[in-house]
């Protein structure tokens, strides 16, 4: 195992936030797939919304069943299609083109959707069309902003970033909650549910300019054998400008020798990758993710709470989106709780507690929904179950969400990060369409009894995870490998300690020489950053 690179000095260890401006301009790129994410939850959450918006089901035709189901689904089947096209581009032209075409889908889909029913036009067709379209984009930004987060943050913040990222997407719920109550509850016409679809077309707009300013990842750049400008990026947003910081050269050399290992083996091509059982069982958790996330119940309360809150009696879509707003605001702050809990506690530790959690809100679910399906006058006793049970279901579920979204990407190599989220995707819209389209119909069928589905599938999502799944807390994107496949996997052992206290005490004596101190890898590879090596 690679030395604890945490015991390894940084700028970042004794500057003040605002002193580090590297860590300043990588924040405002984080940023900027932040406000993607947000943008992310609120259009993510608007369809179920809407439904309590008169105007909306008006103007495309009070869709119910199988067209309701379609217009969730939609999105998933496009997002389907885009996965291959996604991960050529960025394996081949960057990252920062699959957030570049999620601005512009979402722009051009939101546009369209806004004037559908406008002038006796096809209010379903229009809308269809332009979820469609935003999912398709969507995807681009899925497949690339997971990566991006997990290569470009800095190694003492990646894993609380990383886990940090799908909060965003709460947040935009939250917003997405409060912008329809106060649309809903203010205004009659087609407006209530045109205002809160066109806020989106702005804040496209800012990602389709705001991403032109961010860098290429450093491991992108190695990968394309691009090495100054990958320690450019490394010195600049991880030294803050100091070429000669212990901690930028322990993660250019630990990145240059991985890639250069997995380049030897040729390990980005599909047949050596099928080849490796380690790198089966990467896909193999990567599409488990997608399992524990999509058909565990979760589906039926984000996609049809105004169809859950129906079958207890609350049908006023004042309250039935007030209600949505105020769990949206809930949820995001047991996210954040889960994001400062994933500090201490392993990924697996924490599935393995909220999974339970989740069985037993279903069965309350099931069983409040049923007493007042079955009472004779209604049961508001059932009905103020229901919501506290839904609060406390979706409470849990988003406990574990920094988890199930950070793990896919951070477990495959670099070679195959790309691939790896290309199953991911495939796997996820695949389950997404089948679960938002039926979800639809089984609850028109078949209402509260349709929750018994979910349980098995709970009970067997915590064994897989019990056996299968493999810890990673604590290692970096590089040291993961090792945790996979031991024996298989040489990784750069870089012997620095010794190196990084000459260093420091050369400073300390003035001794600006330190450059041309030399450690060793453990392979004898030199510890040297790009500007050491002889030019040919």
């Amino acid at each position: 195992m690679t030395q604890d690179w945490h015991k390894i000095p940084n700028v970042s260890d004794h500057l003040k936030w605002h002193e580090n401006k590297g860590a300043l301009k990588l924040n405002f790129f984080l940023s900027i797939i932040f406000v993607g994410m947000i943008l992310n939850g609120y259009d993510g959450s608007l369809i179920s919304g809407l439904q309590a918006s008169d105007a909306w089901q008006a103007d495309l035709g009070y869709p119910n069943g199988v067209k309701l189901g379609l217009l969730n689904a939609v999105g998933s089947f496009t997002g389907l299609a885009a996965g291959p096209i996604i991960n050529f581009i960025d394996e081949t032209f960057g990252r920062r083109w699959g957030i570049r075409f999620y601005g512009f889908t979402i722009l051009t889909g939101s546009v369209i959707g806004c004037i559908a029913g406008v002038s006796g036009a096809n209010g379903y067709a229009l809308f269809c069309t332009g979820r469609a379209i935003i999912g398709f984009g969507l995807t681009s930004f899925l497949m690339t902003s997971l990566i991006v987060v997990q290569e470009i943050t800095h190694p003492r913040s990646r894993e609380t970033v990383a886990h940090a990222w799908n909060s965003w997407y709460i947040l935009g719920l939250f917003i997405e909650g409060w912008v329809v109550f106060a649309c809903i509850s203010n205004i009659e016409t087609s407006w209530s549910w045109r205002i809160p679809y066109i806020i989106q077309v702005p804040i496209a707009l800012y990602i389709l300019i705001a991403v032109q300013f961010v860098p290429e990842t450093p491991r992108w750049l190695l990968g394309k054998g691009r090495e100054e400008e990958a320690f450019a990026f490394l010195v600049e947003y991880h030294g803050n400008g100091d070429s000669e910081d212990p901690l930028v050269l322990f993660e250019f050399a630990e990145m240059k020798e991985a890639i250069r290992l997995e380049k030897e083996a040729k390990a980005q091509k599909w047949s050596v990758i099928l080849r490796s059982r380690s790198n089966i069982r990467r896909l193999g958790l990567a599409a488990m993710m997608t399992f524990l996330t999509n058909l565990s119940g979760s589906s039926i309360i984000y996609y049809y709470y105004t169809i859950v809150f129906d079958q207890v009696g609350i049908t006023d879509p004042t309250t039935q989106t007030g209600v949505a707003a105020g769990l949206n605001g809930f949820t995001w702050i047991s996210q954040l709780v889960a994001v400062y809990v994933g500090k201490f506690v392993g990924r697996k530790k924490i599935l393995l507690w909220v999974w339970p959690t989740l069985l037993l809100a279903l069965v309350g679910l099931c069983v409040s929904s049923g007493v007042y399906a079955n009472s004779a006058d209604g049961n508001s006793k059932a009905g103020v179950a229901t919501v506290v049970l839904v609060w406390i279901y979706l409470a849990s579920f988003n406990f574990a969400n920094p988890v199930l979204w950070s793990y896919p990407a951070e477990v495959q190599t670099f070679s195959m990060r790309s691939k790896g989220l290309l199953v991911w995707n495939t796997v996820y819209q695949l389950q997404s369409a089948y679960v938002t389209w039926v979800d639809a119909i089984a609850l028109e069928a078949i209402g509260y009894k349709y929750y018994a589905v979910y349980m098995p599938l709970v009970v067997i999502q915590w064994f897989l995870v019990y056996f299968f799944m493999i810890e990673t807390k604590g290692y970096t994107l590089e040291e993961i490998a090792q945790a996979f496949d031991k024996s298989s996997v040489s990784l750069v052992h870089v012997n620095i300690l010794e190196d990084v206290e000459r260093r420091g005490a050369n400073r300390d004596a003035g001794h600006e020489q330190a450059a041309g101190v030399e450690g060793e890898h453990g392979d004898g590879a030199e510890y040297k950053s790009p500007q050491d090596s002889p030019k040919h």
